[in-house]
């Protein structure tokens, strides 16, 4: 693929936007004549802005943040928000700067597959972000769109290779790219030494507001037995948190939430590697970012929340990826944190769930070989 001068990455949510821009950052370092594109079919691209790759998206949100399967309600909304618009306009897009583009490289599922081989027509790498034979098989017509289209594929795990391998498909693995993009800086947020620091990964979408309010119901009700810090990983509008906040009995102080009991949260803006590696344990209603905490060594608690991504089936698909390094929890707020509070005084629990984690997600620094893949 040497011969190749434009690259056109696509992308269908906000994790695959994550891991195509790193792969993209990969691509130019190490070939930075190749010209790059990016187009993010879900959300606003905002994973490309900062790689500094050009998104040519068309910058438009849905209602279910590309969880629409997750059930009929979700679709309608889709449809009255506009998706049918949308789809037309992104394959308009696809169309003209595909045109442009020598190599396609995909990140997502069976559906960008087929917009990118029916609509381009070029050669096409796919980077298979959400499947694992862990958690399911594939349809014959995803067999059938791979088959047509792809001249690679790269999956996120040995198993779900060696079954695509078997049906003919030109699948390999290449270690696990979803701990690539995580940027570790160091920070310890200057909590003190002796507090039990609870990570919270509220999410990413517009149902995260509603979740956050959710897991700090459970964290108040574990501050009550527990010398512990919350620490936020945000990347959530801050003045949509304040107006969540206006309608709790909590307070809101610079970057600090305050409970009457005393327990501190703390927002920390962008930092997502930092809150893993200073918590002890996550609460986690975020879909990909608790495999990736799980991936840290951390042992990470969730619960159905608001919305499609923390459905209880959504949690039990991931918990195939994560083992029990993931514990699904239920009942009311005090039950939740009882929950929590037990595992967290059970040592080998404790560490079995680390142990369980780390050999969720080994083999790091897939986007480099891919990268390296794609240049070669």
């Amino acid at each position: 693929m040497s011969a190749v001068k434009n690259i056109l990455l696509v992308s269908n949510g906000h994790a695959e936007d994550l891991a195509a821009a790193e792969i993209g950052k990969w691509i130019i370092k190490l070939k930075p004549e190749i010209k790059i594109n990016g187009l993010a079919l879900i959300g606003l691209g905002n994973a490309y802005k900062k790689a500094n790759i050009n998104d040519i998206g068309p910058k438009k949100t849905l209602p279910s943040g590309g969880f629409a399967k997750e059930g009929f309600w979700y679709f309608i909304k889709d449809l009255f928000s506009g998706m049918p618009s949308l789809f037309f306009r992104q394959i308009s897009i696809l169309r003209k700067a595909g045109g442009d583009a020598d190599l396609i490289v995909a990140v997502g599922d069976a559906f960008v597959v087929a917009l990118c081989g029916f609509f381009t027509g070029k050669p096409l790498i796919f980077i298979d972000g959400p499947k694992s034979v862990k958690i399911a098989g594939y349809w014959p017509i995803e067999i059938w769109l791979m088959k047509k289209f792809c001249k690679t594929i790269i999956v996120q795990d040995k198993e779900t290779a060696d079954h695509l391998v078997s049906q003919g498909l030109p699948a390999q693995y290449l270690g696990s790219w979803v701990m690539d993009y995580i940027p570790v800086n160091g920070d310890d947020f200057g909590i003190e030494p002796d507090k039990t620091v609870v990570g919270i990964l509220p999410g990413t979408r517009d149902e995260a507001y509603d979740n956050l309010i959710l897991i700090l119901e459970v964290i108040e009700k574990m501050g009550n037995r527990e010398n512990l810090v919350g620490l936020i990983a945000s990347t959530l509008n801050r003045q949509k948190i304040e107006e969540k906040l206006t309608k709790t009995k909590w307070d809101l102080k610079d970057n600090t939430i305050l409970f009457k009991n005393g327990t501190k949260i703390l927002i920390a803006e962008g930092k997502f590697g930092d809150v893993c590696l200073r918590s002890k344990i996550i609460i986690g209603l975020a879909g990909i970012a608790n495999e990736q905490a799980a991936g840290f060594g951390k042992p990470v608690f969730c619960f159905v929340g608001s919305g499609p991504q923390t459905t209880l089936r959504r949690w039990q698909e991931i918990q195939k990826i994560t083992g029990k390094s993931m514990e699904i929890i239920s009942g009311s707020a005090e039950e939740k944190a009882g929950q929590i509070i037990n595992i967290l005084h059970s040592p080998n629990k404790m560490e079995e769930m680390v142990k369980v984690g780390k050999e969720s997600k080994k083999d790091w620094g897939a986007c480099e070989r891919i990268a390296k893949l794609i240049v070669s």
